[in-house]
């Protein structure tokens, strides 16, 4: 096995623990919040967390991506320069699309964007400080990307997302967790404050982690920004378009009703998320595998691949379902409180898209390990149009139950068009089969002994 095979194969281990505790740590802190604050509140948090991770999606520009296709190209080379003057540059430019950012949302603007979204002044009070929580934010995510593109798996794990870096989930969800043993009195702000301290203190954390590589940062720049920009485009329509079709539901619920029953959807919609947590696993070792025998032209055996391990994570996905169907009531009160029961026909709408996307299999690495990735975009701009305009029509008749049904509506049509892109231009089938069950058991297990024995 290569060095960068076993590489590889190290970093999904580290990926498959690191999502595995950031999965279970996002629902836990969302039912910490929910117990310490009131339902309104906690509606104008998830709000407020929706618009930090757009703005910041926003605001990237798809810089940190390119971080991604430019670092371990860069240092493979030994072209250290090169690889400082691309992080230099886009972190100069994050810097600076960060504090537009952030301006807009302390202008009457944002202000007018919050009250809309929360037919009320609070949110739009506290804009100060959810521009601070993006410019934080903003930064550890580019920071994330850039150990990301140093194959430091586990640091861009730990630091990275206003909600999904287990550092965040781990500072904040045990102050948390203190507050509520403690009977402590909290607002909506002190966990604007705390998601903010949090944030501050992993960006320390990753600019020490990064010291050692960043010691030739004073070198001159390669390149042009024309052809960052080029790069950094595609990357940031596609990202953009996808934060948006995940955030939606969040925005017209938003819009169209009150805090409360943003919180009681989006709380609901974080159990009906975990129905895909196998297919995230087990998408932190497949990338390696699909590049690989792309590159070989073993398109017989990647489509038995990629079939059985959809089969696999089916059969996961499935028992979760279930778990949902018959204990999600109770499972619901049990995290978040009795006022967040009554809501499992939305979590059961929303956890039939995440198996279908399950069953679907790993549509959107096939396309961006195949040189298909403006395909990935056009999908996606796409099915968040239409996303978009059946929530909106749709919530204004039936209110959250109609989101979660355009939003499990859109999830389904993503998948069924890059199924059918797949099966016509690769010409393979990636969804669940089980007659590839066996070579993805055979060929992880190879791989595993393999890392092992050159470990020994």
């Amino acid at each position: 096995m290569t060095a960068v095979s076993k590489r590889l194969i190290r970093g999904g281990l580290t990926a498959v623990a690191g999502r595995s505790a950031v999965a279970l740590g996002v629902v836990l802190v969302n039912a910490l919040v929910a117990r310490l604050l009131s339902p309104e509140d906690t509606g104008l948090f998830l709000i407020a967390l929706s618009i930090v991770t757009v703005a910041a999606v926003i605001a990237d520009f798809g810089l940190g991506k390119t971080l991604l296709r430019v670092l371990p190209d860069a240092m493979l080379g030994g072209e250290t320069g090169r690889a400082m003057s691309h992080i230099r540059r886009v972190m100069i430019l994050g810097a600076a699309s960060g504090l537009l950012a952030a301006g807009l949302l302390i202008s009457p603007l944002g202000s007018q964007l919050a009250e809309a979204l929360t037919h009320g002044p609070t949110l739009g009070s506290m804009m100060p400080l959810i521009a601070l929580w993006l410019l934080v934010t903003l930064a550890i995510n580019l920071l994330a990307e850039t150990c990301r593109g140093f194959h430091h798996i586990g640091s861009a794990i730990f630091f990275g997302g206003a909600l999904t870096g287990l550092g965040n989930i781990l500072i904040v969800g045990s102050m948390l967790t203190l507050a509520w043993l403690t009977a402590t009195s909290v607002q909506l702000g002190d966990v604007l404050g705390l998601f903010i301290v949090s944030g501050f203190v992993l960006m320390v954390l990753a600019l020490i982690r990064l010291r050692a590589r960043f010691r030739k940062w004073g070198e001159p720049a390669t390149g042009s920004l024309g052809e960052l920009f080029i790069m950094a485009w595609p990357f940031w329509l596609t990202n953009a378009a996808l934060i948006m079709m995940v955030h939606a539901e969040i925005w017209i619920l938003g819009f169209l009703r009150t805090p409360e029953e943003v919180a009681a959807f989006g709380l609901v919609a974080r159990l009906a998320v975990l129905v895909s947590f196998p297919l995230l696993i087990v998408n932190s070792m497949l990338p390696p595998l699909i590049s690989e025998l792309h590159a070989a032209g073993e398109t017989a055996k990647m489509q038995r691949m990629l079939r059985g391990a959809a089969g696999l994570t089916t059969l996961m996905s499935l028992v979760l379902f279930l778990v949902l169907l018959f204990f999600g009531e109770a499972l619901s009160g049990l995290l978040f409180g009795s006022y967040y029961t009554g809501n499992w026909h939305i979590m059961m709408i929303l956890a039939v898209g995440w198996l279908f996307h399950v069953w679907a299999g790993s549509g959107g690495f096939v396309l961006s390990m195949t040189d298909n990735q403006h395909t990935m975009m056009r999908i996606t701009l796409a099915v968040v149009t239409i996303t978009i305009v059946a929530g909106i029509w749709l919530t204004n008749r039936y209110g959250g139950m109609g989101m979660a049904i355009a939003s499990t509506g859109g999830l389904v049509l993503q998948n069924v068009l890059m199924l059918l892109f797949i099966h016509k231009h690769i010409g393979i089938k990636i969804h669940a089969g089980i007659a590839g069950v066996q070579d993805v058991w055979r060929e992880v297990t190879r791989r595993l002994n393999s890392l092992q024995g050159g470990s020994s």
